[in-house]
């Protein structure tokens, strides 16, 4: 059940795209171009979603538990103790991780150790800088150190992560679009290929020194191949975009699946053009 939507939308998105190709491609190829469109937005859309969705929570997950910490220990400075301290966080709104930290909040007040509630959390967690502050937080904790000083030393360490992320982001924002430029001149390349230079070669005479040859060039492999050039670039250079920008390859598949579209929009429709003339031959 936690996966039916992405593959309800998947298995629909095969079958219009399947019976596109068996039945509607051929007969008329804008209609075809179309459905293969819309049947790749329903099979791909969802599913990036989703993940991209988890993605962003877990990214939230980690903001708001630095949130947390600096909020926890202002509450035990101001001389509450812990389980009132976490009572009193578990108050206020930390989007995401609220409910996790209420799950602490009651666990301590049903007499689970701190210890224990917040190895729960850990284990609950996917964020490996989350993971690694509880870890240091417990070992702390069990040898008897000032619990305030290592939740200011835990926090201040997550915010200069956060930094060097947030830093990392805008640095690499004019390398994301030079990624974006760069892979659509690579489809104006093919576009040309596709619409001027194979039509001009196809079926025609290149005469050299004393010979004459005829060239025939199949123009359909070569659109199958530029086409499967261009997913295959669009696919990757999204992961790496998403890669760059967000430290995630979770965080590329967006890019991909705009980058793909786009470029298989542009490719299908410029090879629906026709030029009215095409030179037949070309002396060497």
């Amino acid at each position: 059940m936690k996966y039916l939507i992405e593959g309800i939308s998947i298995s629909m998105g095969v079958l219009i795209v399947a019976v596109n190709l068996l039945y509607i491609a051929e007969a008329n190829p804008i209609i075809g171009t179309v459905l293969n469109i819309v049947g790749a937005l329903i099979a791909l859309v969802p599913p990036v979603l989703t993940f991209y969705s988890r993605f962003r929570t877990a990214k939230e997950i980690d903001q708001q538990f630095i949130v947390f910490l600096m909020d926890l220990t202002e509450a035990i400075d101001s001389g509450m103790t812990l389980p009132m301290a976490l009572k009193h966080t578990a108050r206020k709104d930390y989007r995401a991780l609220t409910p996790y930290i209420r799950a602490i909040s009651a666990q301590v007040d049903w007499g689970v150790s701190f210890r224990d509630a917040l190895s729960i959390f850990s284990r609950k967690i996917t964020s490996v800088p989350i993971k690694r502050a509880i870890g240091t937080i417990l070992e702390t904790y069990e040898v008897g150190g000032k619990i305030t000083d290592t939740l200011k030393a835990v926090g201040g360490t997550l915010i200069e992560i956060s930094k060097i992320k947030e830093e990392r982001t805008v640095s690499v924002h004019s390398q994301i679009i030079t990624s974006y430029l760069i892979f659509f001149v690579f489809i104006f390349i093919l576009v040309v290929l596709q619409t001027f230079l194979l039509p001009a070669l196809s079926g025609g005479e290149v005469a050299g020194i004393g010979t004459t040859m005829e060239v025939s060039i199949p123009i359909e492999v070569y659109s199958q191949g530029f086409m499967n050039f261009i997913i295959i670039q669009g696919f990757f250079a999204g992961l790496a975009t998403g890669k760059m920008a967000e430290g995630s390859i979770v965080a590329g598949l967006k890019h991909s699946v705009v980058l793909i579209i786009i470029g298989y929009t542009i490719f299908s429709f410029a090879g629906q053009i026709t030029l009215p003339f095409f030179p037949t031959g070309m002396e060497i």
